[in-house]
């Protein structure tokens, strides 16, 4: 899980994430649990604790602090979006994923690739 430490050697904090990343391209939609509003999009990083989701709309409006459920592959993850940028949503995944569950997940991620070479 990701967390915070110091740099002995400054008073600025150092954000650590323990969990590595993952490049990839999986199709899927999120939905915005409070409003069931759906978007499509991608999946273009993801990781045990959470994932960056690439909706297709051409502006990304800040929705930090939105409960969200991650619908890609055949599973549906609960999290939260926790930061807005110009790639995506950063969404935290309220239980991490299982190890069989990224693999799943990257999986498919490779047959796409397949597919399109």
């Amino acid at each position: 899980m990701a967390g915070l430490r110091l740099n002995p050697f400054s008073r600025k904090k150092i954000f650590a994430r323990a969990d590595a990343r993952h490049v990839c391209q999986i199709d899927g939609e999120i939905v915005l649990t409070e409003k069931m509003a759906s978007y499509e999009g991608r999946l273009i990083n993801l990781s045990l604790g959470g994932a960056m989701f690439r909706p297709r709309l051409a502006y990304l409006m800040n929705r930090r602090g939105v409960a969200v459920e991650v619908q890609v592959a055949g599973l549906a993850i609960k999290g939260e979006i926790v930061a807005t940028t110009p790639q995506g949503f950063g969404i935290r995944f309220d239980e991490p994923l299982t190890e069989p569950a990224l693999a799943h997940l990257l999986a498919r991620d490779m047959a796409a690739h397949s597919a399109a070479a």
